[in-house]
């Protein structure tokens, strides 16, 4: 246990709950709405890129090499990113980041990566070796803060004994301690690798993986204050990173006194699963979900939607999910909990397997999610995410598109607002960008007249011939911008290509003034009556039409008829 505390974030204290043995915790002093900011974190102990992407991401500040970026309204980017002279290793986006990362970390660093190369051959190591050797370095420099951190009686728990208990995890910790001493240039001693292990044990403990599975990025990111806040499988608020900087935004409603909760995991998951991802943790995890096993309609059920953003979810594609639970919980009756927890094991088999025709997998993940899909259970796992990979797979072809948008305008109405049920949420943002890019594409087909090239499916067809597409692509991208900056991620490179497509938008010399103005009134006032009447006829219509055709264009693709049904 840890003797000390960390500063606490701004607008919260750290205290324990009496009776319960939850550690360290974060209470929050203030009243937050779902969707404001509780703090923002920009002084990490550690930030790095994962080694994959180390060569074509900013060690210091994070920058992508290549993303493009905006100051207001002005595209500033891209930026190329280069090696530092001395070790070839790390990569920097401009002068100034290369100097702060000298002289935070690198000047050590930078004989290590020599020494990597000169005996190895590689300009790399596991991220979890640099994180190591990073934080070793800076204790034998005499860094304050880190000695602090990590020190004798530090602010951050290891969890050693724990980890202790799972012989191969221990085994890897030791090897991966050995090399961040080797390759600190430090002398082999037990001393050092027991410092060594201690360090991983409490990276491993206090660290949060930045991990964009849409970017594929994904790295190391450690403050010892935003790591005193728990878990909770139904938490009231999440983080998201934009370059060193930290963002805890508020899920849910929190009021002066409550607890602050994320979650560690993908806290939709079946039980087991849950269990499982928080074994290196070390606890057991006593939330509602997990006590009385609850699926994602009867979390809404017992838990409710935060009433700070009525307003918002108005202008969702399922504004009113409350009214929809009771029927969804009904139907879950139909498939126990067991059964459900059997077909995610089998699906990560699958997955683990990951071998052979990637249709043969959809079709045999689809297969034993039956029962799910016999219940119409759409937001319960793995159906949405068996739903969304073979969206993903269409979606990336130009012929195959057509049968893309369907799915992800399906998953939109029937999926993600269940797990999911902030409209502001990160991963429901994602994929209105994701609609609205495909909705661009098929557009362009469209107008082109080559759609039916590609897509004998009639309903979609139809759909997109007389649909408004502009208006409805424009209006997507408006709730993408919307909802991002209430949900942090304004920064992301999803929400700079937001602003490139409605600028394109913008130039078209041959779009109907009156339904640009359309739009705009929408945007301005969502509340009125012609706002509603707009909504519901342009928008929400043909979205509903689209996703009325996915199950019919799956079964068509995965089962005995392998080409789209018509309708």
């Amino acid at each position: 246990m840890a003797s000390t505390n960390p500063p606490p974030i701004p607008k919260t204290r750290i205290g324990g709950v009496p009776g319960l043995d939850r550690g360290r915790t974060v209470f929050s002093t203030e009243r937050f709405g779902a969707g404001e900011t509780v703090a923002i974190i920009d002084n990490p102990l550690l930030a790095l890129p994962d080694d994959a992407n180390m060569r074509t991401t900013c060690n210091y500040c994070l920058y992508v090499s290549g993303t493009i970026e905006f100051e207001g309204d002005v595209e500033a980017g891209p930026r190329a990113c280069k090696a530092c002279t001395g070790c070839k290793a790390a990569v920097y986006c401009n002068a100034e980041c290369q100097r702060q990362h000298w002289k935070l970390v690198h000047k050590a660093e930078c004989k290590m990566f020599k020494r990597i190369r000169e005996r190895t051959g590689k300009d790399w190591v596991p991220t979890p070796v640099r994180a190591v050797a990073q934080v070793i370095l800076l204790l034998k420099a005499g860094d304050g803060e880190v000695a602090k951190a990590f020190g004798p009686g530090g602010t951050l728990e290891s969890n050693a004994e724990g980890f202790k208990t799972d012989e191969e995890l221990w085994k890897d910790f030791e090897l991966q301690a050995t090399g961040a001493v080797v390759y600190a240039g430090l002398l082999q001693s037990d001393e050092t690798l027991k410092q060594a292990m201690e360090v991983l044990c409490k990276i491993q403990t206090n660290a949060f993986n930045r991990f964009d599975a849409d970017t594929g990025q994904a790295g190391i990111y450690l403050h010892p204050s935003l790591s005193m806040v728990n878990h909770s499988c139904v938490p009231n608020a999440y983080i998201t990173f934009e370059k060193r900087k930290a963002f805890l935004k508020a899920e849910r409603d929190i009021e002066p006194g409550d607890e602050i909760l994320i979650s560690y995991i993908d806290h939709t998951a079946p039980r087991r699963a849950r269990q499982e991802s928080l074994r290196l943790y070390h606890f057991q995890c006593n939330c509602i979900r997990c006590k009385d096993d609850l699926n994602v309609y009867e979390v809404i059920q017992a838990c409710g939607v935060s009433p700070g953003v009525k307003w918002l979810n108005s202008a969702t594609f399922q504004p009113d999910v409350t009214s929809l639970v009771p029927a969804y919980i009904e139907r879950s009756k139909k498939v126990p909990k067991s059964k459900i927890e059997e077909i995610h094991w089998k699906c990560m088999e699958l997955t683990v397997m990951g071998q052979g025709d990637p249709i043969d997998l959809a079709r045999a993940k689809w297969k034993l999610c039956k029962p799910l899909i016999d219940a119409q259970l759409w937001a319960i796992d793995p159906l949405p995410a068996t739903i969304l990979n073979l969206a993903t797979m269409w979606g990336s072809n130009r012929t195959t598109l057509a049968k893309a948008l369907p799915l992800h305008c399906f998953l939109a109405v029937e999926s993600w607002p269940f797990k999911y049920p902030e409209s502001f949420a990160p991963f429901r943002v994602k994929t209105l960008m994701t609609m609205a890019k495909l909705l661009s594409a098929a557009g362009d087909l469209t107008y082109s007249g080559d759609l039916a090239r590609y897509c004998d499916h009639e309903g979609v067809i139809g759909v997109l011939a007389t649909v408004d597409i502009v208006s409805l692509t424009e209006v997507i991208l408006r709730l993408v911008r919307q909802n991002g900056v209430i949900g942090g991620v304004a920064s992301w490179d999803v929400m700079f290509g937001t602003e490139e497509m409605l600028r394109d938008i913008g130039d078209l010399q041959d779009r109907d003034e009156k339904e640009a103005a359309m739009v705009k009134h929408w945007a301005d006032n969502l509340e009125d009556p012609v706002s509603k009447a707009f909504w519901e006829n342009v928008v929400l219509k043909p979205i509903k039409q689209l996703a009325s055709f996915a199950v019919e264009i799956i079964e068509a693709e995965l089962g005995d008829n392998k080409s789209l049904a018509r309708k």
